[in-house]
């Protein structure tokens, strides 16, 4: 197994930004329904230049050709084949097979945007109360489930405050017929915080990630800059790390989400007792001293990896701040370059020098993007 740690400072490598101007916007009006786009989730480029858009708020696949006309929509909201209770992921594979995962059903369906829904996969028997798929893809004709644990925990007193509840995270690679084949070793998951009457979500703690490629399974906790990865066998093929991307978390990052909370609260007429369980996860014992590195990666045809900074999750609200700063990597582990996003832009596919973004404008309108990289 190959370990490559990087020992450039981040600051060192090349800055790309987006062109000015977009070569292609969709708002949603394409689709003559004016609900369209109020909870853009994944995007994905097909072969032929267009895109699907997995439209959360309407729990619908919405494809594009590659002027921006809507050709159809796939799926609806319900609980049958071709349905969703929650839209979540969403992976393009050869010959323009979709994918997507409903963690509400436990759910992974194989769609072609020509034909529709394919078939669907039921992983509900592969959870629990405290084990659950929490998303899952095709990859070489097996199934690749990324599967969180809650690690068992006593109740906290009455007036004992806040602890983290950690879970650990876990790859099975599985056969169509559900059998597991091998497993990753064991990582860190998300934490949540332990209160007397339940738990809270923490806007700081690490966000585990899987980007799967054609020959590679990528993974990693997200608390530092380390990302694994696994071969065709489902065997370590490579670590990189890059002690460097560490940062302090400092008190003002801390002081500006839970202002934004406070207001949010207060706008929303939330009663004393949840903004009290609320304001918990802000309490300093609960809070890492660095912030965790990774949000999201991202791994592209050609190989190169693209890490997301790591943004906090804001609390009270859907809608979510996306990391400005890419760092992108070559598959061995050599840096590339910085890529620096405008606020309030999602990266969500790239494909050589052009990549497609979501963004959300100060009224919170959301669109589609399509922008070359202007390369520095």
């Amino acid at each position: 197994m190959r370990i490559a740690t990087i020992g450039l400072p981040p600051s060192s490598l090349r800055i790309w930004t987006l062109a000015p101007t977009a070569e292609l916007v969709l708002n949603g009006a394409e689709t003559g329904d004016s609900t369209a786009f109020a909870q853009v989730g994944p995007v994905r480029w097909l072969s032929n230049g267009g895109l699907v858009v997995a439209d959360a708020g309407s729990q619908r696949l919405l494809v594009f050709d590659a002027g921006g006309r809507l050709v159809r929509t796939l799926g609806r909201r319900g609980d049958g084949p071709g349905e969703f209770r929650r839209l979540d992921g969403l992976a393009v594979w050869p010959g323009d097979t979709l994918t997507t995962f409903d963690p509400r059903q436990r759910r992974l369906s194989v769609w072609h945007p020509d034909t529709g829904l394919v078939r669907s996969m039921n992983l509900a028997g592969d959870g629990s109360f405290d084990s659950w798929p929490a998303d899952a893809w095709l990859w070489r004709g097996a199934v690749v489930v990324f599967q969180l644990s809650l690690v068992p925990l006593d109740s906290v007193p009455a007036g004992s405050g806040v602890r983290r509840w950690p879970t650990r995270a876990q790859l099975a690679l599985r056969d169509t017929s559900g059998r597991t084949l091998i497993e990753s070793a064991r990582f860190d998951g998300p934490y949540s915080g332990l209160v007397e009457n339940g738990d809270v979500r923490l806007p700081f703690a690490n966000r585990p990630f899987v980007a799967v490629s054609r020959d590679r399974v990528h993974f990693g906790s997200g608390s530092v800059f380390e990302i694994t990865s696994l071969d065709t066998a489902f065997r370590p093929a490579g670590i990189i790390r890059w002690p460097a991307q560490s940062e302090p978390l400092e008190p003002g990052e801390i002081a500006r989400l839970k202002a934004e909370l406070d207001r949010l609260l207060v706008q929303q007429n939330v009663p004393p007792g949840p903004r009290t369980a609320l304001n918990q996860s802000f309490a300093p014992e609960i809070l890492p001293d660095e912030r965790p590195a990774i949000g999201r990666v991202f791994a592209g045809a050609d190989g190169r990896l693209w890490a997301e900074r790591f943004e906090p999750v804001r609390l009270g609200t859907a809608l979510q701040t996306p990391g400005d700063r890419w760092t992108i990597l070559e598959a061995d582990g050599a840096p590339v370059a910085t890529l620096r996003l405008p606020a309030l832009t999602r990266l969500e596919d790239v494909r050589g020098d052009r990549v497609v973004v979501v963004q959300r404008d100060s009224l919170d309108v959301q669109t589609v993007a399509i922008f070359r990289i202007q390369r520095r």
